[in-house]
């Protein structure tokens, strides 16, 4: 069997690519690059969560460690950042990777052969956090910085929403564009949480002649994926409802908030 690079499982897992169809149905058959692939998540996950940790600079010998993994040319190889060292007087550069008789360093065409790949190879910038990644070179202060530069989601609506009569709850509701382009319900309610039924998060139509089931909430805030092509305009009410564990997919007819979305 052949396996899934580790460099591309953690493109994967750092740039949330999607996934290609070989890709998937490999990590469907193999435990070690499943299990591979969900630790690099997590790391990437844990570094997004720390944008408030300060971060210490590390030295030189950090980044002559990517600059020699990576193969790249001597016109880099000044640490960035320090003293001395000026990237708008040096020519544009290219990083190329080059055969090395390393057996962790490989030419990327080749390490892609096996499962072909749409993507582009990415700034040096990232390159250098993945390196640090995969090598423990400690480069994940360049791949922190390329994080903080994500563009922030865009609100695009938002909601206030009411109980209905026999519960005391109260909650919110907006929807963001997020950074890869798509959208989300991000809720936050109280006095839903029951020992019984679920509470399943819909979106409605003014006239509640269709409806869209977007997830289940559970506890009292949560982040629910707007399927692409749904036109909020005709679904403008947020809806949770109290649903029993009966396996039917339809509304119980037991709302418990409701409210409608208004543009931002």
């Amino acid at each position: 069997m052949t396996h899934i690079d580790r460099e591309n499982l953690a493109l994967i897992a750092m740039t949330e690519f999607d996934l290609t169809e070989p890709e998937r149905q490999h990590l469907s058959e193999c435990p070690e690059c499943s299990l591979e692939l969900i630790a690099l998540q997590h790391t990437a996950h844990v570094g997004r969560s720390a944008r408030s940790v300060q971060l210490v600079e590390p030295g030189d010998r950090v980044w002559a460690g990517i600059h020699a993994a990576l193969g790249l040319s001597d016109a880099v190889a000044a640490t960035p950042g320090r003293s001395g060292y000026e990237a708008a007087d040096q020519p544009p550069t290219t990083v190329e990777p080059v055969e090395t008789p390393s057996a962790t360093v490989t030419d990327i065409g080749s390490a892609l052969r096996p499962l072909p790949r749409r993507r582009n190879w990415m700034p040096m910038a990232v390159a250098a956090g993945i390196a640090g990644l995969l090598g423990g070179l400690g480069g994940g202060i360049w791949w922190q910085s390329a994080q903080q530069q994500e563009p922030a989601p865009v609100l695009l609506a938002e909601a206030q929403l009411d109980p209905y009569p026999g519960w005391d709850a109260a909650g919110s509701a907006y929807v963001a564009k997020t950074a890869d382009g798509h959208r989300e319900v991000v809720l936050d309610v109280t006095g839903v949480s029951a020992d019984t039924d679920l509470r399943e998060v819909w979106l409605i139509k003014a006239d509640a002649s269709g409806l869209i089931s977007i997830g289940l909430l559970d506890g009292e805030s949560g982040r629910f994926a707007i399927p692409d092509g749904v036109d909020l305009s005709q679904y403008p009410l947020v809806d949770v409802s109290a649903e029993p564990d009966d396996g039917d997919p339809q509304h119980s007819g037991e709302s418990i908030l409701r409210g409608e979305l208004r543009t931002a």
